[in-house]
């Protein structure tokens, strides 16, 4: 495309920069993603509930029942579940984003072809179709903690840091991967490999403590087993490796200025592309 039309591209890109104007925005496309997701279930936004309580069950049989892994440190007597859903609470609605968010600028590749509207808007909606299922995570695992009695402690406290730390990470790195799998295709698929590799890297079916010591700093090039040692940490009282928190402060900083960063370099890309 010339440089003449891709600059013709361009302001549709940029259009809406007032504040209200995004959260108006944002809210609008929110609503569209929840009713375009659950448009013909019977079910509904039931599915939000079922399907991360589906899959904690399924693991709970596998490793807890079947496999009898257990967690050292945690002596309530659903220990294991716990340490389990602590996990799935961070990975459940990041990998929700991630994936939803990858493919969200091809998607919609002609709508913004034909309407003013700031790009962003798309991952950051990924991003927030993925909240419902964070807060039912998240009070799932409190609800829990408490009639298994394993607090409240005083270190709940900072769950909300961590929640927030959590959204802003997976925003960035949706916006980086969103912009990259546009610019290059096979990024998509790499992304769904990667996303199973992950999973089992990060402490979430299997406690810190069955690997052995040598490779626990390991982790902390992580960013979301840093997340996940920390939520255990914070709501179990479990014990991680020493540094966990300033290392997840240096990926929440890195994954979200650099996918911001990179976002708006590859802006004009986009719109010459378009």
């Amino acid at each position: 495309m010339s440089d003449q039309n891709a600059a013709h591209h361009q302001p549709y890109l940029n259009t809406v920069t007032n504040t209200r104007q995004l959260w108006v925005l944002w809210r609008y496309w929110l609503v569209r993603e929840f009713k375009t997701r659950y448009a013909g279930s019977v079910l509904g936004l039931a599915w939000a509930v079922i399907q991360p309580l589906a899959t904690l069950a399924i693991f709970y049989v596998l490793f807890g029942l079947v496999l009898a892994v257990r967690v050292p440190g945690l002596e309530a007597s659903n220990g294991y579940l716990l340490h389990l859903l602590a996990g799935l609470a961070v990975w459940l609605p990041f990998t929700d984003a991630i994936g939803r968010g990858v493919g969200c600028l091809v998607a919609y590749e002609d709508f913004l072809r034909k309407q003013p509207m700031p790009a962003e808007i798309l991952p950051a909606v990924a991003v927030g179709g993925s909240l419902l299922t964070l807060i039912i995570g998240y009070a799932l695992l409190l609800l829990l903690c408490v009639i298994q009695g394993v607090g409240p402690r005083a270190t709940w406290v900072w769950l909300p840091l961590l929640m927030l730390s959590q959204i802003v990470l997976t925003l960035g790195l949706t916006m980086l991967l969103a912009m990259a799998h546009f610019l290059w295709r096979d990024v998509g698929s790499i992304v769904a490999f990667a996303l199973q590799l992950w999973f089992y890297l990060t402490p979430i079916v299997y406690p810190l403590t069955q690997v052995p010591d040598r490779f626990h700093e390991w982790f902390l090039l992580n960013p979301i087993a840093c997340l996940a040692l920390l939520v255990q940490a914070t709501i179990l009282g479990i014990a991680i490796p020493a540094g966990t928190a300033w290392a997840l402060f240096f990926w929440v900083c890195a994954l979200s200025g650099g996918g911001w960063w990179f976002f708006r370099s590859m802006k004009s890309a986009l719109g010459e592309a378009l």
